[in-house]
């Protein structure tokens, strides 16, 4: 038999071979070159026994890729494949594996694994927002030593140029033999993500001072500091301080002169021994320290795409550093639906490992960059969506992806530094509070920051990202919800879709018939990010290149496709007709929701006082743009007010207001989650909206 042999490809119709099972009519006919072996396709061992020439075939079947869980399927410009892997003797084959920065590893080649889940197993990160499903191209490798056979995902998804060069996906690639590939910078360690919030408010400092003098006496550390309740552990732990301090002021008296009484002493003006500061913190004691230094408090915002944190001094209510990062979970998807799958298929341990390193190596960095002490942080306060919050704390959820959609938990959560992260803090985590599996602590610290609930006038909250979560504070109520966006606004599913990175096309415009760009730092172009997808589809649109069905105008685009820019290597940045559909599903979905929310109130466009858009989207968004593709109503567009990382700047007024706490617990009861994929209206106006008219 040749080794360049092919199977046909034609479309087969798959007959029923037993419930939930599928087999194709004649396996003879589908694979002539094996005479020995099958009668049919079903099950997990099918093809195992074949010729050892052939590693890899695909045969095109237009069924629903769930249809065939138990075998590895693809997406190519709408008709689904299925690959069927042999089992080809790859015992001592390698992978050799040319990295950024000039580094070099080694790895084995795993039978029947693909590529990119052999790098990922070796701590080799590569981003694939679709899941591993073919589709993203974000975990595009080169081949130099060796080959990879061509796939249809890699004919979809690269350039003819790219595939003669070797490019493969890594995703769709099944290496049978030693391989040699270079892994490129994905530009994510320079990713910008929003940390900036509009200060709306003063901020508050909710930390209480007092100075207790160090003198004999025969009463507990612990009684002087509390008298109507027991301390906890952690209180005990600060109190210790006051008893070792003190032993050792007695111990060598020459070292410490008598302090002055402590209530005549101002904290600004404390002497450096003989006294103790106190902090507490909501009647409870934070932290003890016998030296002047600050004290620290931590902020942290869980994103599906990006993580961001900020430092708090929490004497003053300053901040004192930030820190940006994408969340690394992005290697196993761009949404929380792949994350809950991958979870379920027994990755929870390693989703939730990967949060927790981001989360505390963030907070090094915070402490590296304000050169302060770790041990002087006392708190941390995280927020995220429901399904972040699940895999932080490591709860399963199975739940989350199957109706009603049932969460572990949406409450307040208070646990020890040392019981989510490595280190030695000892400081309180504590994780805020949820509306519902799909509105989580991100937005309810969100509404925590703009007071929504209590203004007098309805007002709107729209957080335009992957989750599209949103709310309408109306009467003394608020109405939350979430629709599925999808991850065009944050550059996902867009064929040179990239983050917020340097060299990412953000803003779009057309001078003479030409699309004019401009990229973030002024850098040569690499991509294209949500900002930038909006502004191309908007200029499209006026100058007639996009039809409003959303469609190219053959007539003006014959190649169909938008070429932008061009790389440094001189490769075309191009927008295509499947990147103007995945605008039209996210900007549909958006525009739905809303409407939605102010059908169910009774009210309208103009009823509403004030539009906050929060998140990265939002904080970069052209508004002529976004109204002109009908993401945001022509009505709404004056009332527009972009607030930023609003989830970022609820934590840090949680942590800084004294009465944040109630106020959160009173917002929430306020709240009332609206199911949209149930409302009739939502349907129907999502077909609606699909067009740009």
């Amino acid at each position: 038999m040749s080794p360049s042999w092919r199977c046909p490809e034609p479309n087969y119709r798959l007959k029923r071979a037993s419930p939930g099972r599928f087999s194709l009519p004649s396996c003879r006919e589908l694979l002539p070159a094996y005479r020995e072996g099958f009668a049919g396709l079903s099950g997990r061992s099918a093809l195992r026994r074949v010729y050892p020439q052939v590693s890899e075939y695909f045969v095109n079947i237009p069924v629903p890729w769930r249809t065939y869980r138990h075998m590895r399927l693809r997406q190519t410009q709408g008709t689904y494949s299925i690959l069927f892997l042999m089992n080809k003797d790859v015992k001592g084959a390698t992978i050799r594996i040319l990295l950024p920065a000039s580094r070099e590893q080694e790895i084995p080649v795993e039978p029947g694994r693909s590529l990119l889940t052999i790098l990922h197993a070796a701590g080799i990160y590569l981003p694939a927002l679709c899941s591993g499903q073919g589709r993203c191209g974000k975990c595009t490798v080169q081949v130099y030593a060796g080959s990879l056979p061509v796939t249809p995902s890699d004919r979809s998804c690269l350039s003819c140029g790219q595939v003669e060069a070797g490019y493969r996906l890594a995703c769709a690639a099944f290496p049978q033999e030693d391989l040699g590939i270079e892994v490129f910078e994905t530009g994510e360690g320079d990713f910008s993500t929003v940390q900036d919030f509009e200060q709306a408010h003063a901020p508050l400092c909710g930390l209480e001072e007092t100075m207790i003098c160090l003198e004999k006496d025969a009463q507990s550390y612990a009684r002087r500091l509390i008298r109507d309740r027991p301390l906890s552990y952690r209180e005990l732990r600060e109190a210790s301080k006051l008893a070792d301090a003190q032993g050792r002021m007695f111990e060598e008296p020459g070292m410490f002169p008598s302090p002055a009484r402590a209530g005549e002493i101002a904290p600004s003006a404390r002497p450096e021994s003989g006294t103790c500061c106190v902090y507490r913190e909501r009647g409870r004691v934070l932290y003890i320290s016998c030296n002047p230094e600050p004290v620290y408090a931590v902020a942290v915002d869980m994103g599906t795409t990006t993580l961001a944190m900020a430092l708090l001094e929490l004497q003053t209510g300053k901040i004192a550093g930030r820190f940006s990062a994408v969340n690394r979970q992005r290697e196993f998807g761009g949404d929380v639906i792949s994350r809950i799958q991958r979870a379920n298929e027994g990755g929870l341990v390693r989703l939730s490992r990967i949060l927790r390193n981001q989360i505390a190596e963030g907070i090094a960095a915070l402490c590296r960059g304000a050169s302060a002490d770790e041990q002087a942080i006392r708190k941390i306060a995280i927020v995220g969506n429901t399904t972040m919050v699940h895999l932080l704390l490591q709860l399963s959820c199975r739940t989350l992806g199957q109706a009603p959609f049932t969460p572990v938990t949406l409450d307040m959560v208070s646990l020890g530094f040392r019981e989510l992260f490595e280190g030695d803090l000892s400081c309180e985590t504590v994780v805020l509070p949820g509306i519902s599996t799909y509105v989580g602590s991100d937005i309810t610290a969100g509404l925590l920051f703009t007071e929504m609930h209590t203004q007098t006038d309805p007002a709107a909250f729209m957080d335009i990202g992957t989750n599209g979560e949103m709310a309408l504070a109306y009467q003394g109520k608020i109405l939350c919800a979430a629709t599925a966006a999808g991850p065009a606004f944050e550059g996902g599913n867009i064929r040179w879709g990239t983050g917020s990175v340097p060299g990412a096309i953000a803003r779009v415009q057309v001078r003479d018939g030409i699309f004019v760009c401009t990229t973030i730092g002024n850098r040569p172009p690499v991509g294209i990010c949500g900002s930038g997808v909006v502004d191309t589809v908007y200029q499209g649109l006026k100058e007639d290149f996009i039809q409003p069905s959303g469609r190219f105008n053959a007539t003006l685009l014959p190649a169909g496709e938008i070429v932008l820019a061009k790389t440094e290597d001189h490769r075309d940045i191009v927008f295509c007709q499947k990147d103007v559909r995945e605008l039209q599903l996210g900007k549909s979905a958006i525009r739905s929701g809303l409407d939605a929310l102010l059908n169910h109130a009774g009210l309208g466009y103009g009823d509403i006082k004030t539009l906050y858009l929060a998140g990265g989207f939002g904080a970069n968004l052209n508004r002529a743009s976004s109204v002109g593709i009908g993401l945001i109503p022509e009505a709404l567009g004056p009332k527009i007010s972009l607030i930023g990382n609003s989830a970022l700047g609820g934590a840090v007024k949680w942590l800084l207001n004294p009465d944040s706490e109630k106020t959160l617990y009173r917002l929430i009861e306020q709240s009332e989650e609206f199911s949209l994929p149930q409302d009739r209206y939502f349907a129907n106006r999502f077909i609606d909206n699909i067009n740009f008219a």
